[in-house]
């Protein structure tokens, strides 16, 4: 009797360490939950606080795991003991991963906000840059760029076609070279406008040319006509007081 008295105390007593364990493990992960509630990691700060506690009761929760499991190898009910400890670990690590995922996809979302700013910065500085760079240096740093692109995209395009298995080899080597017939009418029809723009400008500077021409032509007839007229005038009145006075008869 005392023998049954005694084992029955000693399960019940190997029964709550078990519950004990299971409760304070469980206990342990809401506290995880409860520190970072979903929708609550707002900021870069609050996310990087986050997956450093993460990481630390990951180890905790991991240790706490590894300690019950050798417990419960010496209890009563060991597989009992085992499936809580478990349980515990698990519910652990679903909480933990869940503030983890929330953290890192705030952590990409800041840095594409990031991102994003950073490029419109760029492309407003650029746009101001370029209102203020000369018509030919702009022409000539964007040839200069296109000329790095091309040089770029040719070296991919080699490295591919290296890579191509033979039987791919043929369809890649027509694309280049329709690539290449394009390049080479897009560069024709930049020289052509820039054949034209040019040819404009002559003529707009021989029209101004001829203007000015024109006009101080003019200016010198002008000049003669006048000086003309003013020896005419000299030479029928030589001396203004003997100019005929009016005649006061009529």
């Amino acid at each position: 009797m005392k023998t049954a008295v005694r084992q029955r105390w000693a399960w019940l007593g190997l029964a709550g360490w078990v519950l004990a364990g299971a409760a304070f493990a469980e206990q342990a992960a809401l506290n995880l939950d409860k520190r970072y509630p979903a929708g609550t990691i707002d900021s870069d700060a609050r996310a990087e606080q986050a997956l450093a506690d993460v990481a630390v009761f990951r180890q905790s929760n991991e240790a706490r795991y590894k300690a019950e499991s050798a417990r419960c190898v010496h209890v009563f009910l060991a597989n009992e003991c085992q499936d809580n400890a478990r349980r515990a670990h698990t519910l652990g690590e679903t909480q933990a991963h869940r503030v983890e995922v929330e953290a890192h996809d705030l952590q990409r979302k800041l840095a594409a906000q990031q991102r994003a700013t950073r490029r419109d910065a760029q492309q407003l500085q650029q746009q101001l840059e370029d209102a203020k760079r000369p018509e030919k240096e702009r022409e000539g740093q964007k040839s200069a760029q296109q000329r790095a692109d091309k040089a770029a995209q040719d070296e991919q395009d080699r490295l591919k076609q290296q890579a191509q298995a033979p039987a791919n080899r043929e369809s890649y080597e027509r694309r280049n070279a329709q690539h290449d017939q394009d390049e080479a009418k897009r560069a024709n029809v930049l020289l052509r406008n820039v054949a034209e723009n040019e040819r404009r400008y002559a003529d707009k500077q021989a029209q101004a040319k001829t203007y000015a021409a024109t006009r101080a032509h003019e200016r010198v007839e002008n000049e003669k006509a006048r000086e003309e007229r003013e020896r005419k005038r000299k030479a029928d009145y030589p001396d203004e007081t003997t100019q005929p006075a009016p005649d006061t008869k009529k």
